[in-house]
């Protein structure tokens, strides 16, 4: 099966975003924390937020460096350090440990970064269309695995994770670093709801209320006047989704795909790139993996779409023996529902709010 989350790996693409980096100054914070010479730095991969490098040390170690991008400064890399290290320490599910981070631009760097563990493997994205079946069904067992571990992970408000008073082993629930609260000049908007919320109706009211504050404060008239009154319809309609009851919220990686699952052969080595993770409903983490569902901007065979069919029955029998709540949620999401998030998520893909609302009168 096709996977379109599959990033381009060494030297710079030509959609790499310029960054006025100095991997000198790199190098020497890895010289520094891990006590040896760095001999070679080379780029890995490119995410939507980030530049990844490897860092080679003269002792034969390798480390990763993950370079931040200027969005919402400070805040995106001190949660996903903090979410890092507390799935670490609360869970079995491999993820990268943390020697070194700053998550100031004032530095010789000139950029947020990230000096970590190198976890052995390769993506699965990259070998995941010549698995066999059988194979793929091992694999999903061990992502099962890794969904429930992080069910158990719950929390009274939905919001990121952060470190609590400067402590590396105490934690606390804070504003909500996600895509909808910081990409396109969000980020620049001071009075902005940002949470924590203590429901999920808070929640997405604070969503779509925001996204009125972002076209008031950078759209034109006309992009004003005739989208600001659908995102108020939408506004009316959550309560029609969503009660004011307090719920628990379990941890929830932002980005749970097969280009950010290492593997060697079936065995799953890493999770990786946990930035806009946090404490999420129920419903964003009890969903099938997304690259055994059909994704109709890619183009696959009625062959590929009939092995995710299996996938998915195999992954719903397995979840549903090990634990009927999460099938329970994950069947409670109709279309409509989805339709709703999608809609209240679409950020500049506005066309979405309109589709839904027409939707509903037919």
């Amino acid at each position: 099966m096709s996977d379109s989350s599959c990033e381009n790996t060494g030297s710079d693409s030509e959609n790499s975003v310029e960054l006025d980096i100095n991997l000198e100054a790199l190098q020497e914070s890895a010289n520094n924390v891990f006590h040896t010479q760095c001999n070679s730095i080379q780029k890995l991969s490119e995410g939507g937020f980030h530049k990844v490098y490897i860092l080679k040390m003269e002792d034969g170690t390798e480390y990763i460096g993950r370079v931040a991008f200027p969005e919402y400064p400070h805040w995106k890399t001190e949660s996903e350090v903090a979410v890092m290290e507390y799935v670490r320490l609360n869970t079995n599910i491999p993820v990268p440990k943390v020697y070194h981070w700053n998550s100031s631009i004032n530095n010789p760097v000139g950029a947020e970064y990230i000096l970590m563990e190198r976890l052995p493997g390769g993506r699965l994205c990259d070998i995941w269309s010549d698995l066999s079946i059988e194979k793929k069904k091992l694999v999903l067992l061990k992502v099962i695995e890794i969904q429930l571990a992080l069910k158990k992970l719950m929390f009274p408000m939905i919001g990121s994770v952060f470190f609590d008073d400067n402590s590396n082993d105490q934690f606390k629930i804070d504003q909500i670093i996600e895509i909808a609260f910081f990409a396109n000049e969000r980020a620049t908007l001071t009075t902005m709801e940002r949470g924590p919320f203590n429901t999920i109706k808070e929640y997405i009211l604070a969503v779509i209320q925001n996204q009125i504050l972002y076209y008031r404060t950078f759209k034109s008239l006309e992009q004003q006047n005739r989208w600001i009154p659908k995102y108020e319809e939408l506004c009316k309609l959550v309560p029609k989704y969503f009660s004011d009851e307090r719920d628990t919220f379990v941890l929830t990686h932002g980005d749970f795909h097969s280009s950010n699952i290492l593997v060697n052969d079936i065995e799953i080595t890493g999770v990786i790139d946990w930035e806009c993770s946090g404490a999420f409903p129920m419903e964003c983490l009890c969903t099938y993996p997304v690259w055994i569902t059909d994704n109709p901007m890619v183009e696959i065979t009625k062959e590929e779409s009939a092995e995710n069919l299996t996938l998915q029955e195999f992954f719903r029998n397995e979840m549903l023996r090990r634990d009927p709540d999460f099938i329970r949620i994950l069947d409670s999401m109709n279309e409509e529902k989805k339709e709703f998030y999608s809609a209240v998520f679409s950020q500049d893909e506005v066309w979405k709010v309109e589709d839904f609302l027409e939707s509903l009168k037919k």
